[in-house]
C-alpha cells in the first residue's frame, strides 16, 4: 500500500500521552494529489497551513488502517508544506490497543510518489498540546487531550524509524462529516460559566478566549445539570480538559478528541474578559429513510433516530459521552434499528468484520473492539452469530461469511466444548464477566439468602440465560451453516431437558435465573425460555412482566418484544404501548436522546448515560409493526 514510506517517530523514546509534529516539503504540478496515512493513536494533517484531514480509524496490533485523502484542492504549483500533528496515547482502553508510537505516510501525484515518511522527515514535540499529562477521562475512553497556546517554536530534528505492523488495509468506513459550529449559549446559574448547546451533541470543541493574564482554563463537559453544575468528577472518572491560555487572544480547535454532552462548564476563569465556545458536530454520512408517524410515536422515533446518529462514528458506540466503545450486544440493537432508519448496510458489515478480529486467546470475543485483556462477556459473544445471521437476512449479503465464519465457528465451539455431564455449561471463570443486563440477578453478581452479594464466577454456578442464549444462537448458527452447505452439529436435546430440570419452578410456572443464591425470576430469562420453545404453565405471564419478576432493562427489550410477538401480530399494540410508556417518561423530562436505563443520570453511581445506542431499538419495531 505504501511504496517507500516507513513508520517513524521522534528521536526520543516515546512516552504515554505524547504529541509529535512532523514536517515535509514536496513539489506539486497540477495532477491529483493523494495522501496515504496511518498513525498511532490519532492525527491531524495540514497542507500549506490548511487543515486537510484528521481522524485515525482505531488499529489492531496486527492490522493497520490507512486513510487515503484527496488533498489536491490544498496544493499549489511549486513547493508545498505538509505538517502533521500526531497523538500517541500509549495505553490500553476500551477503544484502543497499546502499540508503539508511530506514523507512516506518503503523498502521490497521479500515482507517482512526491514525498514519504523516513528518517529525514523533520519532527519535534508539538507545542500546541500539553505533553504527558496522562489524566484518564474514564477507563473506557482513556486519556484526555489538553492544549496550550504556547509561543514556543517547535524544535524540529530528523526522525527515527520504528517497528510496527506493515499489514495495511484501507479504512473500512467513510470519513466523518463535520457540521457548522454550534455555539454554546451562556446560562445564568449563580456565578458559574456554563454553556448550553440546546440538545445532546457529539463533535469537536472550538474555543476562543480573551485573557488579561495567562491562565489555564478547565472545561468540564456533561449531559445534564442535575447538581446545578456539570458533574466533572464521578468516582475515578474525570470529564475535564485543560487549555493553557496566553495573554490576549487564544483560539483552540480540539480535533484529537471527540466530546459529547449538552453542557460545558468553564473553571479557573480569573482574568478572562471574553469566552466563545462551540462544537463542530461530527456525523457518519448516512441518508435517513422516510417514516410515517405522528404524535408521541413520531417524537419517540426522532429521539431514537438522534441517538443512533450520535452513536455512529468510526464504529458503533455504546454512548458518545462516557465510553465511545463498540460492544457486540449494543451494536446488535443499533444495526437492527439502522437497517430501517438508514439502510446503512456497508457500515454494519464493516463493524461486524471489525469485531470478528477481536478474539480472546480462548476464542470468544473481547468485551469491546479494538481491545485486549478485557473482562469479556460470554453472553455478548453468543450474540455474534445472531448479528451475522440478522445481517444476512436484511441484506442477502452472504459473502460476509468468508470474512467472519471462522470467528463464529470458534465461538460456538467454545460453548459446545464446555457442556459438562449435567448437560449444562458452567459459568466461565475469571476474567470473564457473566453479565446479561443491569438488573438484579443478571448483572454478574448474585444475592445469597442472607443478602450477601458475591461474584457470579463462583464455582458450580449455572445461569438460565446463558443456556437459553446458547440455544438461541445455535438456531442462527445452523442457518449460517446451511448457507455454506454444511451441517451444523445437532442441538443437544439433553440441554433443553437440563434447563427445565434445573431452572423451572413448578409452583411459579416459570424459570429462575441461577442454581445458586436466592431464587430470582426475570422477565428477560423467561423471554429467552419462550424464544427457544421451553414449556411453562405461567411463562407468558412472566414474559409480560406480571408477578414478582425482575423487569427487563431497555437494552434487552428486543428479546421481550420478540417473545410477546410469538403469540401473533395481535400483540403489536401491547409492544407499542410498552414503548410509549417507557420512552414518554424520558421525553417528559426533556430528553433529546435515549437513556441507558430508565433511571437516567442517577444510574451507576450518578454515571448513567443519557444517550445510549442500545436504547434506540424502537425504530426497528415501529417499522415492522406499523408498516
Amino acid at each position: 500500500m505504501f511504496q517507500n514510506a516507513n513508520w517513524i517517530w521522534l528521536q526520543q523514546l516515546e512516552q504515554e500521552d505524547e504529541y509529535a509534529a512532523f514536517k515535509e516539503e514536496f513539489l506539486y504540478n497540477s495532477g491529483k494529489a493523494v495522501l496515504r496515512i496511518c498513525s498511532e493513536t490519532n492525527y491531524i494533517v495540514y497542507i500549506n497551513g490548511k487543515r486537510a484531514g484528521f481522524g485515525q480509524f482505531p488499529n489492531y496490533l496486527n492490522e493497520k488502517y490507512v486513510d487515503e485523502l484527496d488533498i489536491t484542492e490544498y496544493c499549489r504549483p511549486g513547493k508545498n508544506i505538509l505538517q502533521l500533528s500526531v497523538w500517541y496515547e500509549g495505553i490500553n482502553s476500551a477503544t484502543h490497543i497499546k502499540d508503539r508510537a508511530g506514523v507512516i505516510f506518503e503523498i502521490t501525484e497521479d500515482g507517482m510518489v512526491s514525498v514519504y515518511s523516513s528518517e529525514q522527515t523533520l519532527s519535534g514535540y508539538d507545542v500546541a498540546y500539553m505533553q504527558h499529562v496522562c489524566r484518564r477521562i474514564t477507563g473506557q475512553m482513556g486519556y484526555s487531550v489538553n492544549m496550550a497556546n504556547c509561543k514556543d517554536v517547535i524544535q524540529y530534528k530528523p526522525s527515527r524509524e520504528v517497528e510496527l505492523s506493515t499489514d495495511f488495509v484501507k479504512r473500512p468506513v467513510e470519513k466523518l462529516v463535520l457540521g457548522d459550529i454550534v455555539p454554546g449559549v451562556p446560562l445564568e446559574i449563580a456565578d458559574k460559566k456554563i454553556f448550553d448547546f440546546g440538545e445532546e451533541i457529539a463533535g469537536y470543541l472550538v474555543l476562543d478566549v480573551e485573557c488579561e493574564k495567562g491562565t489555564c482554563i478547565k472545561i468540564a463537559f456533561g449531559e445534564h445539570l442535575a447538581d446545578g453544575a456539570v458533574r466533572q468528577r464521578i468516582g475515578a472518572r474525570d470529564f475535564s480538559l485543560d487549555f493553557g491560555c496566553a495573554v490576549g487572544s487564544n483560539h483552540f480547535e480540539l480535533l484529537m478528541f471527540r466530546m459529547a454532552g449538552r453542557y460545558i462548564e468553564l473553571n479557573n476563569c480569573e482574568g478572562i474578559s471574553k469566552v466563545e465556545i462551540g462544537i463542530m458536530p461530527a456525523y457518519y454520512p448516512i441518508k435517513e429513510k422516510e417514516y410515517n408517524l405522528t404524535g408521541l410515536d413520531r417524537e419517540i422515533y426522532e429521539m431514537c433516530l438522534n441517538t443512533l446518529k450520535l452513536c455512529m462514528h468510526e464504529h458503533y458506540e455504546d454512548c458518545p459521552w462516557r465510553e465511545q466503545a463498540l460492544y457486540a450486544l449494543d451494536s446488535r440493537n443499533q444495526m437492527l434499528a439502522g437497517y430501517y432508519a438508514f439502510g446503512n448496510y456497508a457500515y454494519a458489515r464493516a463493524n461486524i468484520i471489525f469485531m470478528s478480529k477481536g478474539r480472546t486467546k480462548d476464542g470468544l470475543l473481547e468485551l469491546t473492539f479494538p481491545a485486549v485483556g478485557t473482562p469479556a462477556i460470554p453472553f455478548f459473544s453468543l450474540m455474534y452469530p445472531v448479528i451475522v445471521s440478522e445481517y444476512i437476512m436484511h441484506t442477502q449479503d452472504k459473502t460476509i461469511l468468508n470474512e467472519v465464519m471462522d470467528t463464529v465457528d470458534g465461538i460456538m465451539e467454545v460453548f459446545t466444548n464446555r457442556i459438562d455431564d449435567t448437560g449444562l455449561i458452567e459459568n466461565l471463570p475469571d476474567p470473564y464477566w457473566n453479565f446479561y443486563e443491569w438488573s438484579d440477578g443478571s448483572d454478574g453478581k448474585i444475592t445469597l439468602s442472607d443478602g450477601t452479594r458475591i461474584s457470579s464466577e463462583a464455582e458450580g454456578r449455572y445461569d438460565l440465560i446463558l443456556h437459553c442464549a446458547f440455544l438461541y444462537a445455535f438456531g442462527h448458527y445452523r442457518e449460517l451453516c446451511h448457507i455454506l452447505g454444511r451441517d451444523a452439529k445437532k442441538e443437544s436435546a439433553a440441554m433443553r431437558e437440563a434447563i427445565v430440570r434445573n431452572f423451572y419452578d413448578k409452583k411459579k410456572g416459570c424459570y429462575y435465573l441461577s442454581n445458586k443464591g436466592a431464587r430470582t425470576y426475570s422477565q428477560l430469562g423467561n423471554a429467552f425460555a419462550k424464544l427457544i420453545g421451553l414449556p411453562g404453565e405461567k411463562l407468558d405471564a412472566a414474559v409480560r412482566g406480571e408477578g414478582d419478576v425482575v423487569p427487563a432493562t431497555l437494552s434487552m427489550n428486543g428479546f421481550i418484544f420478540d417473545a410477546l410477538l410469538m403469540d401473533g401480530m395481535w400483540m403489536k399494540n401491547v409492544v407499542l404501548d410498552m414503548i410509549r410508556e417507557q420512552y414518554s417518561s424520558m421525553l417528559e423530562k426533556g430528553a433529546t436522546t435515549c437513556w441507558e436505563t430508565l433511571e437516567g443520570e442517577s444510574a451507576f453511581g450518578k454515571a448513567g448515560s443519557l444517550c445510549h445506542g442500545w436504547s434506540a431499538l424502537p425504530i426497528y419495531y415501529y417499522h415492522i409493526l406499523k408498516d
